[in-house]
């Protein structure tokens, strides 16, 4: 609030009034209701024309240690159709006998009684309400002159997608104290040195408070103020207007009648019969409404006929409260307690709900527990008509030196099995010397199908392995000494029932690396060494520990015009097996193979004119040579490897197996280049081109055949072409919005296409989403297993403030939808409603699944949602769901 400082104690003998209004200029009499002829339109149009001259003012400083000092303001002129901030349209007082009604135009003539236009061009009063608008016309130009008082439109960009909600900062007491206060008014008395009385366009202003109003009467020694008749105040965060206020500036106290406020930083606006502030951080309300619809909109209110809010605690209460949405009550509630800022308080949270095919109705109501500061527990009892209840938990901690969750969900009994079901799941993070961290995230589950039965459809599993792992690790950029070692333990649960046991993966019990890496400053010379522990354990196959160890020095030699990285690697693995299940194979096997590899590559740059825009041009060829000697390896179980799957950048690999069980026996040679086109003005891409090739100088014969599992790892023949699949890629930019990729693999052998991609992307954000996409990839050992595959994907405009948005993913060799949603929202600055229908195959919803089986039935869902932004949400929440499967989608965080 606005707070002078108050002047010295030292008082006059006498009280005097220090100043007397001028004699106010009377306008000329205005003509009864008489027919103008057109002369005299012209004439009173010159009249509104001329300038009007004000009445001397007088401005009153208040400063430190001093006496409140009256300053003459000097007379300005203005004409009196200029725009002089206030609100558009007549303002008319009335004048004596003699000179009937004194009028004012500010801005255009609205030819009729003068009301604020919503956002949008719709009027402010919603035509959907079924009762009368809470916030009648008056209110809404009210609401409007209120948002005029912030330098910043507090609901500026709420409409923007994705948009970060703007902070403000309040102005510090320090500088309110400082500043000096400047007091305008038609008419001002001081009493005794003490009591300032001020009527008539009362004009006060202080570092960034701003108070307006009719009359007001300022009390330095009681520090008081009381305003009357169209009161405005503003400040940094917030503004108000009412008839009346009452303001104790030493002790933060006011007491408002029929006021109206705006909160900025929410925003949020509102009214009150009567306002009661007892504090900086406590105010009471009395026959409230408020929401954080800008104004003219009226979309949702909230009522209440009591409500508290205690900035200092950081929450509030309200008795009989009722939602309004859209004109109808939908809510009732005799006491709610709500938080009124991020600060957390325990309640029960907006219910979820939606359908699903295979779990019926599915309905949950959260319930937040505030433990303390650095703990917080969710309990969520859920329903489901096919299957029954489920109990859920959700616990977080947060100390000096960790964070972490722990998850637990119970059904006592499943009606479609019979029998319980549960699982858990326990994540923590923890630092525990600079540079030193642990990493702990253990799963399980009752049986391998819960995550595709109990989760709703919106969220289920889909990989077919739960892992565990427990990881304690030092080094890296945090520590800062190019030494890092990890020590930690891996499992893996099957939560797929295709999958036999046979095929699950090794748990590493324990798993050791400590890698070294050291680049000398002056000098092109890069050591390294990677070296590895692991004990593998598996029920059904050979178990082993096997050491790795592979010291490397490199001499990089890099310019811009290219570089040439010459590189030598020395690799020695020890194995020591046990639980063979084959006889005859040694149970200590050691391999030792010198890696060598070249790789070098230029750059060249060309200036272009095309139809009149300059371009850069760049060729960017690249030879990549590798030597490996050749081992026989199929004696060497297969713990954790496999194949890198093939594209442009795996060209440059040394070694075409991901894991330490196989080492590639290579003669070859990569000849590779990349073009590109860049606009010199935009700085687009528009044509990049990559092709690239492995030419082999002997045939292959390392592969992952495995002589201690030979029904898993069958033998194959070695690879005796002479070249790989000729690899090329294709992308641009045609805009800012819009750009293209497309790949493709030629295999020689086949003469035939092995892979392909085509995508179209398409990005205005952050309203609209387009993606097209096409996915081929052969497999010449099994039809069934070849992916064709089209996937389209949309989040477009459809009128007004309604988007729509989908996805349709299409298997052409199954002539089989594996999943589609299809969706409708309306968002704006008031709320958001969302309604999604999904049908999916379950399992089949993620790239790594190559296979479906042609008789598996598609599932359906069905949800809702409605978020009220800046109070709730209600409904299951779709925007996880939405970050997953819709290419580009982000959450709008604008009320988060």
């Amino acid at each position: 609030m606005i707070k002078p400082t108050p002047p010295a104690q030292t008082k006059p003998a006498q009280p005097e009034t220090v100043a007397q209004p001028p004699v106010p200029v009377v306008p000329a009499p205005v003509q009864q209701a008489v027919k103008p002829e057109p002369e005299k339109v012209k004439v009173v149009e010159k009249v509104v024309e001329k300038a009007v001259a004000e009445p001397q003012k007088l401005r009153v400083k208040v400063t430190e240690n001093q006496k409140p000092v009256l300053e003459k303001v000097e007379p300005k002129t203005e004409t009196a159709n200029a725009n002089t901030g206030k609100v558009p349209g007549w303002t008319c007082k009335t004048g004596d006998d003699k000179s009937g009604w004194n009028c004012n135009l500010v801005g255009a003539d609205p030819k009729g009684e003068a009301h604020v236009v919503a956002e949008g061009g719709g009027s402010e009063e919603s035509g959907s309400s079924w009762f009368t608008p809470t916030f009648d016309r008056k209110q809404e130009r009210n609401f409007q002159t209120l948002r005029a008082e912030f330098d910043k439109d507090p609901w500026q960009s709420c409409e923007v997608w994705g948009a970060k909600k703007r902070k403000i900062r309040a102005t510090s007491a320090e500088v309110r104290d400082a500043a000096t206060t400047d007091i305008n008014a038609d008419f001002s008395e001081v009493f005794d040195g003490e009591v300032l009385n001020f009527a008539g366009n009362v004009d006060m202003v202080r570092a960034d408070q701003h108070l307006i109003a009719d009359k007001a009467s300022y009390d330095t020694v009681a520090e008081t103020l009381d305003a009357q008749g169209s009161v405005l105040y503003s400040e940094d965060q917030m503004a108000f207007s009412s008839e009346t206020a009452s303001l104790s500036l030493g002790k933060d106290e006011a007491r408002l009648r029929k006021a109206q406020f705006i909160v900025a930083e929410a925003p949020f606006r509102g009214n009150a019969e009567v306002v009661y502030r007892e504090s900086k951080g406590l105010s009471r309300y009395n026959d409230a409404a408020f929401t954080s619809c800008a104004p003219g909109n009226q979309d949702w209110i909230v009522h209440a006929s009591r409500m508290k809010i205690n900035r200092d605690s950081g929450q509030g209460s309200a008795k009989n409260a009722w939602l309004e949405f859209k004109g109808v009550p939908v809510l009732y509630t005799p006491y709610i307690s709500f938080p009124t800022d991020n600060r957390r308080l325990s309640g029960l949270l907006a219910p979820t709900w939606g359908n699903t095919q295979r779990n019926g109705f599915d309905f949950s109501v959260p319930f937040y527990w505030n433990i303390a500061p650095n703990f917080d527990d969710i309990v969520t009892p859920r329903y489901m008509t096919k299957r029954g209840e489920q109990l859920r938990n959700k616990f977080r901690y947060l100390t000096d030196m960790s964070r972490g969750t722990f998850s637990a969900e119970y059904m006592p009994n499943d009606q479609l099995v019979n029998k319980a079901r549960y699982s858990a799941s326990w994540k923590d993070q923890t630092s525990l010397l600079p540079g030193l961290n642990s990493l702990l995230d253990l799963n399980y589950v009752s049986d391998k199908t819960y995550f595709n039965d109990l989760n709703n459809a919106l969220g289920f599993q889909n990989t077919s392995y739960l892992p565990s792992t427990a990881l304690l690790s030092y080094g890296g950029s945090v520590a800062g000494t190019g030494v890092g070692l990890s020590v930690g333990a891996y499992h893996y649960q099957s939560v797929d029932k295709t999958i036999p046991d046979a095929s699950m993966p090794y748990d590493m019990l324990p798993r050791v690396n400590f890698n070294v890496a050291r680049a000398f400053e002056g000098l092109p010379v890069t050591l390294a060494m990677n070296n590895e522990f692991t004990h593998f354990y598996h029920t059904d196959l050979v178990n082993g520990q096997r050491f790795n160890i592979a010291p490397s020095i490199s001499l990089p030699l890099e310019s811009s015009a290219g570089f040439v990285i010459p590189k030598i690697t020395g690799q020695y693995t020890q194995y020591q097996l046990s639980s063979q299940t084959q006889a005859g194979l040694p149970s200590t096997i050691s391999r030792a193979l010198p890696i060598f590899s070249l790789d070098s590559g230029m750059t060249f740059e060309k200036e272009l004119n095309l139809s009149g825009s300059p371009y850069l041009n760049t060729l960017e060829p690249r030879l990549f040579y590798l030597y490996i000697p050749r081992k026989d390896q199929s004696n060497i179980p297969v713990f954790d490897t496999a194949l890198y799957d093939t594209n442009f950048y795996s060209l440059f690999r040394e070694n075409r197996f991901a894991g330490g069980d196989r080492v590639q026996d290579a003669n070859q040679v990569t000849l590779a280049a990349t073009s590109r086109f860049i606009d010199s003005n935009t700085g687009l891409e528009p044509l990049k081109l990559s092709i690239g090739q492995i030419l082999y100088f002997q045939d292959r014969t390392v592969d992952l055949y495995d002589k201690n599992n030979p029904t898993v790892r069958p033998f194959t023949a070695p690879q005796t072409s002479s070249t790989s699949n000729l690899i090329g890629e294709l992308s641009g930019q045609f805009s800012r919005n819009l750009s293209y990729m497309t790949g493709t693999q030629w295999d020689p052998e086949a003469n035939g296409f092995a892979r392909g991609q085509v995508a179209l992307t398409y990005r205005r954000q952050p309203n609209e989403i387009l993606n097209l996409g096409y996915r081929y990839r052969r497999n010449p050992l099994d039809s069934l297993q070849t992916i064709s595959q089209t996937d389209v994907s949309f989040r477009l405009p459809l009128f007004g403030e309604w988007y729509g948005f989908g996805r349709w993913q299409y298997s052409l060799n199954f002539d089989k939808t594996t999943e589609s949603f299809i969706g409708v929202e309306k968002e704006n600055c008031c709320w958001r409603f969302r309604i999604l229908g999904r049908r999916f195959i379950n399992g089949a919803n993620t790239g790594t699944v190559t296979f479906i089986d042609p008789s598996t039935k598609p599932e359906t869902a069905f949800f809702v949602q409605l978020e009220l932004k800046g109070l709730s949400s209600f409904g299951d929440n779709v925007d996880t769901f939405l970050q997953t499967n819709l290419k580009g989608y982000r959450k709008a965080s604008y009320f988060e």
